[in-house]
């Protein structure tokens, strides 16, 4: 009775679901390779500048200092996983190192300005790593990298020189934070060598990240040329290119192409995780870790809002660069205005409260990473206490009043909305989510309305939970976007795999790599895969999965010495498959 219910009540919402823009059909702006960094803008954008200086863009990666580190390296000795690590004195952090000795290691630059500071050291090969002590920035406290990425140093246990360890390639800043920390980003990696020579134009998220490459714009003005300006302005852009000049940071997922540029389709450069990722979103859709709120955005019904209706990116000088302070309503209540004369009978609580204000609602802060920092909600959605407390989902009353049984919560909300809790389709949404993740036996019933939704998030999501369950998905593979086109690959490639054939040939590029990959082992497309497969390695080699399905389809093709150089090249970055490196020795005799 309780599945008729819900599965019911799923049917009937999804008519009224948010509706995310639909891809646009632009074609991406012309390329230029001219980069000027950002002291170029200054000369005619000086009070521009000036402001974005002061950012936390402008600021995501400096030089290891006193003045760019929240606590001083004094000699602060911190224990983590029974291993003693001593911050300082100076520049320097005495740690674990490779065969699990403890060593000093030089501090070269800092990671982040307000939440979590991370530090990096270079070793051999220029590799540059993120070392294993962490900053918490507001409660001034040393932490562990196991805390940060796996839930607490107590549950954890990594052994020196395995795939986990800080110097190994999971901590590795080149292939895996560079392109979000710096502008004009090249990873720089010698396959062959095993080393990096990585570059970047600026160590910040500058103007040319969000404008493109500025040296035409700076000819054109110097020169006084005819025609229009050549820069790139992401206000002028449609709206869903636009929230992904933010998003290319704030999405999280895997970078299966470099390069991406302001104006250019995101989804065809990123492979965004979505709903089926528990790690990075919780079941209804809202931030579990980093500021990743592409995403969340998407799902919103409010607006449909560029990220440049609230923030502005060249600075405010407050927190999160809002145009106006958390507490002002009016970017609400411009659209809102019944609500906001009326905001006492809206909300049930005084006027000038904290109760009363649109975002500790409707975009509450949410603790993420472990309890090392916060975020605002960006689904911008209707608080539901009872499902919040059923689910474990972050609760927007109980920011307020989290020690309240939960009865004080639940009963005046009840009271004051009537049927809120039966009518928020994020609650239904949650529970398909949750058991999607889980493999439930209801799963396919709550998740196959989604597939029709007119939200692409939630086509995707649950085109990639019901892939767990051998639905057929080869409808979604026509999907009009690219995030669910990606979501049916997987299901479609267990059953149907025939039909992701025509996807070797797909414009989208991260379509055209998955389907290759799902395709790997179909001995009739063998020299088709591997042709596709050679042009990704060449536009991105630090990959270390691609090399290795290069060295299977090279060894099946009896091209043994390219087959036993992609299998080194996969090793130099995963030296852990020992089962690989016995398979190198036999094809070498």
């Amino acid at each position: 009775m309780l599945l008729t219910v819900l599965l019911a009540a799923a049917l009937a919402m999804r008519l009224s679901l948010p509706r995310s823009p639909p891809p646009s059909p632009a074609p991406p702006p012309p390329r230029s390779e001219e980069w000027t960094g950002s002291a170029a803008c200054a000369a005619c954008h000086e009070e521009i500048h000036a402001r974005w200086a002061k950012t936390a863009h402008a600021n995501t990666l400096r030089d290891f200092s006193a003045e760019t580190t929240a606590k001083p390296f004094d000699g602060d000795r911190f224990v983590a996983r029974d291993i003693e690590q001593t911050l300082g004195p100076g520049a320097s952090m005495e740690c674990e190192g490779p065969g699990g000795a403890l060593a000093r290691f030089p501090v070269e630059l800092v990671i982040g300005v307000r939440r979590v500071q991370m530090f990096t050291t270079t070793l051999e090969g220029g590799k540059i790593q993120v070392l294993p002590v962490f900053l918490e920035v507001q409660r001034s406290k040393w932490f562990d990298y196991a805390d940060f990425i796996f839930g607490g140093p107590a549950q954890i246990e990594i052994p020196p020189d395995s795939p986990d360890s800080w110097y190994t390639f999971a901590r590795n800043f080149n292939s895996r934070c560079g392109h979000c920390h710096t502008t004009n980003y090249r990873t720089g990696y010698d396959a062959d060598a095993g080393s990096y020579e990585t570059t970047w134009t600026e160590r910040a998220v500058g103007c040319e990240s969000c404008h493109g490459p500025g040296g035409a714009h700076v000819h054109h003005w110097r020169g006084m040329l005819p025609g229009e300006d050549p820069i790139l302005h992401p206000a002028k852009l449609p709206l869903d290119r636009a929230q992904q000049v933010c998003g290319q940071c704030h999405a999280e997922g895997e970078v299966i192409v470099p390069g991406f540029r302001p104006g250019e389709d995101l989804f065809a450069f990123l492979d965004v995780a979505g709903l089926e990722d528990g790690k990075h979103l919780h079941p209804d859709g809202r931030a579990n870790e980093l500021i990743h709120n592409l995403v969340p955005l998407l799902q919103s019904r409010c607006g449909p809002l560029a990220c440049t209706t609230c923030h502005d990116p060249h600075g405010r000088g407050i927190p999160g660069d809002l145009y106006r302070p958390l507490g002002d309503d009016w970017t609400c209540t411009q659209c809102h205005a019944d609500k906001g004369a009326s905001i006492e009978e809206h909300t049930h609580h005084p006027r000038e409260s904290d109760g009363s204000r649109c975002v500790n609602c409707h975009m509450p802060r949410m603790v993420i990473e472990g309890g090392h920092g916060r975020v605002f909600d960006h689904t911008i959605s209707i608080p539901s206490p009872r499902a919040s407390r059923q689910l474990a989902l972050p609760n927007a009353c109980a920011d307020c009043h989290l020690l309240e049984p939960i009865r004080f919560e639940v009963e005046p909300f009840e009271r004051w909305y009537p049927g809120a809790e039966e009518r928020n389709h994020r609650s239904a949404l949650a529970r398909a989510v949750l058991a999607g993740r889980r493999g439930a036996a209801e799963a396919a019933d709550l998740l196959t309305p989604y597939l029709a939704d007119r939200n692409p998030v939630y086509r995707a999501g649950a085109a990639r939970l019901l892939a767990r369950g051998g639905s057929d998905l080869r409808a979604q593979l026509r999907d009009a976007h690219p995030l669910v086109r990606r979501a049916a690959i997987d299901g479609v490639a267990a059953r149907h795999p025939e039909a992701l054939v025509p996807l070797l040939e797909d414009p989208n590029m991260v379509i055209r790599y998955r389907a290759a990959r799902a395709l790997v082992d179909r001995g009739d497309l063998r020299e088709r895969i591997t042709t596709v497969l050679e042009g990704f390695v060449a536009l991105r080699n630090d990959r270390e999965i691609d090399h290795y399905m290069l060295g299977r389809l090279y060894e099946a093709s009896g091209r043994l010495p390219q087959a036993v150089a992609s299998y080194e090249r996969y090793l130099r970055l995963w030296p852990w498959d020992t089962a690989t490196r016995s398979r190198v020795e036999r094809l070498r005799k």
